[in-house]
């Protein structure tokens, strides 16, 4: 059965991408309720649909990546943050060893999430969005409850299908 997906996947999928960076540079007006037709929601949501499983073999992936480093993908994951976050960088102690493994990693990290936006953006186009429509569709749901609202009702109405 397909579980409910949630609009915090497709954050997640795109947040470290540069297509959210693009997003963010240009300063797009959000679209709400109003702005997104039925057929797009339609189409956002068999597109996120599609986007699962895209991004639970990019997950297999890096874990396996990571792992061939002798690495935890959980240590992995907690120097990840503290390198984004300051805050967090005095809680976790890195090694002179883990930094030598993260950067002797981040090659094929970046082919492999090269690889995997490839893939999501397609997987979008085919159902009839640009990445760039998905996208704005997607931060206008974080802003817009009613359109929110639009599309968590019609992945819970997918969900039951599956």
């Amino acid at each position: 059965m397909l579980r409910t997906l949630s609009i915090a996947l497709v954050v997640m999928l795109f947040g470290a991408g540069t297509l959210f960076a693009q997003l963010q540079q240009q300063m797009l007006e959000l679209p709400t309720s109003e702005d997104v037709s039925d057929e797009e929601i339609e189409n956002f949501v068999n597109a996120l649909i599609d986007l699962e499983p895209i991004q639970m073999k990019t997950q297999e992936k890096l874990q396996e990546a990571v792992e061939s480093e002798d690495m935890s993908f959980q240590r992995f994951q907690e120097l990840m943050m503290a390198m984004q976050n300051p805050q967090m960088a005095d809680q976790v102690d890195m090694s002179e060893d883990e930094m030598t493994k993260i950067q002797a990693l981040q090659p094929k990290l970046m082919e492999i999430q090269g690889e995997a936006q490839q893939e999501m953006i397609a997987a979008i186009e085919n159902h009839n969005l640009t990445a760039q429509r998905f996208n704005s569709i997607n931060m206008g749901a974080q802003q817009d409850p009613e359109l929110r609202m639009r599309l968590e009702i019609l992945l819970e109405e997918r969900g039951e299908e599956g």
